[in-house]
Parts: C-alpha cells; sequence; structure tokens
C-alpha cells in the first residue's frame, strides 16, 4: 500500500491497476470503521503484489487529496457519488492522464450510502477483485461491478424474510424502500 501526500503524478509502472482511497475528511478516516476497513485494504494490497496498487493519503492530506480526484473531468452527478466516502476508485491509467470521460473506472463505495456496512462483505469484494487480477483475460472492472452488485443483491434477497402466515413470506417494507431509493439514485447517476 502506498502513502502519499498527493495522488497527482502517481503512475501505475508493471500494474495492471491503481486503487486510489478516498476519505471526506480527517474526522472520517479515524473511525473504527476506517481502521478495519485499513486493514482489509492492507491485505487486499498484499494480495494484488504487482498487479495493482492500493494508494491513500496521509492523515493530514485528505481534503487536498481529495481534491485532486474531483478535479477531473466528472460529470455533476458522478462528483457527487465521489463524495459518498469512504470509497475506492479503480483506474488502469496514470493519475495524471486519467480522464473518466475516456477511461474506464470504477468506484467502490464502503461507507454510508451501502446497503453493507459488514467488513466481511467488504472483504468478500476484495477477494474476488484480488483474485482475478492475475489473469490478463479477465476484465477486473466487469469482477469489480458483479462482486459490487451481488452483495447489493443479496441485500435485496434479506428484504424478503420467511415467516409463516397466509402468503409464507413478508416484506420489511422500510428496508426495502431505502434499498430501493439507494439503487434507484445509483442508476440514474450512471
Amino acid at each position: 500500500m502506498w502513502i502519499t501526500h498527493s495522488y497527482i503524478g502517481v503512475t501505475r509502472g508493471k500494474m495492471r491497476y491503481l486503487f486510489f482511497l478516498l476519505y471526506e475528511d480527517y474526522i472520517e478516516s479515524q473511525t473504527q470503521f476506517a481502521h478495519q476497513l485499513d486493514l482489509e485494504l492492507e491485505r487486499f494490497a498484499r494480495r494484488l503484489r504487482d498487479k495493482g496498487a492500493v494508494v491513500r493519503p496521509f492523515i493530514g492530506d485528505i481534503d487536498e487529496v481529495k481534491t485532486h480526484i474531483l478535479e477531473k473531468n466528472w460529470t455533476r452527478n458522478q462528483r457527487e457519488e465521489l463524495r459518498n466516502t469512504p470509497a475506492i476508485l479503480m483506474i488502469n491509467v496514470d493519475f495524471n492522464e486519467f480522464d473518466p470521460q475516456k477511461h474506464p473506472w470504477f468506484i467502490l463505495h464502503f461507507g454510508r450510502h451501502t446497503n453493507y456496512k459488514n467488513i466481511n462483505q467488504i472483504r468478500d469484494i476484495l477477494e474476488r477483485i484480488s483474485e482475478s487480477a492475475f489473469d490478463e483475460s479477465v476484465d477486473l472492472f466487469k469482477v469489480a461491478r458483479q462482486a459490487y452488485y451481488n452483495i447489493e443483491a443479496e441485500g435485496i434477497m434479506r428484504m424478503f424474510e420467511l415467516r409463516p402466515g397466509i402468503f409464507g413470506f413478508s416484506i420489511d417494507l422500510r428496508y426495502g424502500i431505502e434499498l430501493f431509493r439507494q439503487i434507484l439514485q445509483r442508476y440514474r447517476e450512471n
């Protein structure tokens, strides 16, 4: 894992992918969840070996580094999506060269607007990505999206619960409405 004061100038070298950690501010990076996430990201970086690098800012440079990300050529909706932190931005070009309108990218959210705050689910997604990173024929962006949306699908299934009764199951409407709102918002933004 690379720790830096600036994302400007970060290059891939021989790596296939770069994963940039996004925090909102200094306080957010100090939470227990952020500490657990850092441990998972360290494991993830170790499993990637020379196929990818996880890049994170020094604690005091979080706001400046976030500015580097937001200054890229994002649409208004994409820029808003980047504010949902913590998250990882995955790209396959040098940071200075990266243009979100020209190059593939994926953002993997871990924070307050996701359906999974469980560190085990995050570990599962990161393991799927790192396992696939070694196969040159695999599109890692596709693997990341599938892993991410599989977790969301599991969340949708949690909305339905089997119970004895007339119909044999019930629906948690509050959970379902919130989940549907999040998914609808994400699809509108993409």
